[in-house]
């Protein structure tokens, strides 16, 4: 599913935010990427979706090399990922059906099935009553499982989750947890970075840890430290 070669990403400023990386990632599993703020976790993320390409090296997807990709074949390498953020990126003054349709409704799809694919994605993250508030009306937790819905609604294979529990209390973080548990386990591979210990703890899946831009541990069923 994911594989990075020797990638290193180091920005006009001298600092490098990766050095040397290699990973694989397998279709189907569930990793934390975790480590200090810094420590490369959101660069990282971010070329694995191609907001930022590495200095040297590959990042591939699948079968395809995301480095080197063509700016205008980003937009559907981003169709294919679901990409979750801490801060929730809703449309304020769109509902919850909306923000969730909004990714879908280009594809060309008749209307029925775009509501059969929003009202799916809505019973899973347990919204299927909220499709007309608009994100203002919902609390943190429920803004970041929209979010989560809108990620998965066009049933991507790879879910990218960076720190969606950091603005989250620990009841809510759960939740989203178990939720991003729930569609790893219908098959979808799930990457998380974040600083919540405790979550990494409670799940006990795999953890890489970063440090300095660089990988410093890779363990199954792993804790936090």
């Amino acid at each position: 599913m994911i594989q990075l070669r020797g990638v290193t990403k180091k920005y006009k400023n001298n600092e490098y935010a990766l050095k040397n990386i290699n990973l694989d990632i397998l279709s189907g599993e569930f990793v934390f990427l975790t480590g200090s703020s810094g420590a490369g976790k959101s660069t990282l993320m971010k070329l694995l979706y191609r907001e930022e390409t590495p200095t040297i090296g590959t990042v591939m997807i699948g079968n395809i090399n995301v480095a080197n990709l063509p700016d205008e074949r980003v937009p559907d390498l981003r169709r294919h990922m679901g990409i979750v953020f801490q801060d929730y990126k809703l449309l304020q003054k769109q509902s919850v059906y909306d923000n969730v349709a909004y990714v879908i409704r280009t594809l060309g799809i008749s209307t029925k099935e775009i509501n059969a694919r929003v009202m799916g994605a809505l019973k899973v993250v347990g919204l299927a009553d909220k499709i007309k508030s608009k994100p203002s009306e919902l609390s943190g937790g429920e803004q970041q499982r929209v979010s989560i819905a809108r990620a998965i609604v066009n049933g991507p294979p790879l879910l990218i989750a960076d720190e969606p529990t950091g603005n989250l209390d620990p009841k809510n973080s759960l939740e989203v947890m178990h939720i991003l548990e729930q569609i790893n386990q219908k098959g979808i591979t799930v990457l998380v970075s974040t600083h919540d210990h405790a979550m990494v703890n409670y799940f006990r899946k795999r953890v890489i840890t970063l440090e300095d831009g660089q990988i410093i541990r890779d363990i199954q069923a792993g804790t936090y430290e």
